[in-house]
């Protein structure tokens, strides 16, 4: 071999691109390292997830959680200057402050403002509600009304995000102050519906500065809802009151001395199921535009006497259902009602058990259509004065005494004497004439001819 060969094979085999018998070579990756890279793709995927759901998607659960005690520090710091050691302040007395830590004010807590030298409140409405459990998530207002609340402070701590949900860390009543936005907002219908957690709600005098025209079913089905109080009266133009307080069970009394009913058209069903109520003033209502009390005061369980003398009701239409299951009414006056342009009275006065007697002697009936069940379940009505009850454009006059035994079975007739009432049993039931009582067992007298209508 030449020096020229012996140099080439020997570059040749230094090169470091010759290759390694195919039985030498070693794995780009191994087993190890590969379970290694997958438990780190998991690692990352579960990381990824947590980041997306606590960024996009848990925004959208409408809960925020809120911290209780926002101020401790600054609490302690106040006790520790003896400036007050008292956390709630009355308004003004002694100059101190109310829902603040000092003694003298220098500034007050989110909720209230500072006008000489004493804080005083600055928001259109108090709600208190009630958790029963740590940890708790509850809705404090309807959705749909959001856009509507400008300011929202929970327990002295002004909230940024809002949302209608809040996770509340400790069990125990939450005071919540809500600034709604007066010039965008006309309706609260449905606003607190439902929300069982409340148990208080205070309006402040500013309230009465809003447009509101409709307050249907604002409090319904907000059935631990205790108090309701108006500092001073509501908005003026407001013509929807209907379902405001229906389901309300735990509302014993109601005070409407600010309410301005000057504008309501519906009462249908306003104090409906409020089966905690046991007395009600409706002397401060305004009823002079009323078309519809259907339901007013149904299933007012409660209910032993109610006085509805002051009512205008000449424009009412609609009074079904009006006393129906006030099963514990004992007494009521109905004389300064004017039933002029009634239609229906259906159900009027269905399962009240406890009414002994009804003076209906002042109602005009001229164009009433529907008494279908109207005396229903008054199981122990023994008097009815229908003195001037026209029945001639009635249509519907089924069971209007059903299951009244004491009153037995009733029929009414027309005659040119008015209208006359038919009892088997000889009980009291008196119109224009007296006491027009028709009892089969005995022999009549001649009878004139009339329009004759059974009440089946």
């Amino acid at each position: 071999m030449n020096d020229n060969m012996k140099e080439d094979t020997i570059l040749k085999t230094n090169s470091k691109f010759t290759e390694m018998p195919i039985e030498n070579r070693k794995p780009k990756y191994t087993s190890s390292d590969i379970l290694i890279i997958i438990f780190t793709l998991i690692l990352f995927s579960i990381f990824v997830s947590v980041l997306v759901y606590f960024i996009f998607l848990n925004k959208d659960k409408g809960y925020q959680q809120i911290d209780l005690h926002p101020n401790d520090n600054k609490n302690n710091e106040g006790n520790n200057n003896n400036q007050n050691t008292n956390n709630e302040c009355d308004i003004g007395i002694d100059s101190k402050c109310l829902s603040c830590n000092q003694k003298e004010c220098g500034s007050c807590n989110p909720g209230y403002k500072l006008e000489n030298g004493k804080c005083i409140p600055d928001y259109i409405l108090k709600a208190i509600y009630k958790t029963n459990n740590k940890n708790e998530i509850i809705p404090l207002i309807n959705e749909d009304y959001i856009p509507y609340i400008d300011e929202l402070i929970i327990n002295n701590q002004k909230i940024e995000k809002i949302n209608c949900r809040y996770l509340f860390p400790e069990e125990g009543e939450q005071t919540v102050i809500i600034n709604l936005k007066k010039e965008e907002l006309i309706s609260m219908k449905m606003m607190f519906n439902g929300i069982i957690n409340l148990i208080s709600i205070t309006f402040t005098s500013d309230f009465s500065n809003y447009k509101i025209i409709n307050m249907k079913g604002l409090f319904s089905n907000c059935q631990n809802l205790s108090k309701v109080e108006f500092q001073s009266q509501i908005p003026s133009k407001i013509k929807d009151f209907s379902f405001m307080f229906d389901n309300c069970k735990s509302l014993s009394q109601i005070d409407l001395k600010n309410f301005n009913s000057k504008k309501a058209m519906d009462l249908s069903y306003m104090f409906s199921k409020c089966s905690s109520l046991k007395n009600i003033d409706m002397t401060f209502l305004d009823t002079n535009n009323v078309i519809d009390m259907t339901g007013l005061f149904y299933e007012c369980s409660s209910l032993t006497s109610i006085d509805l003398n002051q009512l205008n009701t000449y424009k009412v239409q609609n009074m079904l259902y009006m006393f129906a299951g006030c099963n514990n009414l004992e007494n009521i006056n109905l004389n300064s009602f004017d039933t002029t342009n009634v239609k229906d009275m259906s159900y009027m006065f269905k399962d009240c058990s406890k009414l002994t007697e009804i003076d209906l002697s002042k109602f005009s009936t001229k164009n009433l259509i529907n008494i279908n069940s109207m005396f229903s379940g008054c199981s122990s009505l023994t008097s009815i004065n229908l003195n001037k009850f026209d029945i001639k454009n009635i249509k519907n006059a089924k069971n209007v005494f059903d299951k009244c035994p004491k009153l037995g079975e009733n029929k009414f007739s027309e005659n040119e004497n008015g209208t006359n009432i038919e009892n088997k049993n000889g009980t009291s039931i008196n119109n224009e004439n007296g006491t027009n009582i028709e009892n089969k067992k005995e022999t009549t007298k001649k009878k004139k001819k009339n329009l004759y209508i059974k009440l089946i």
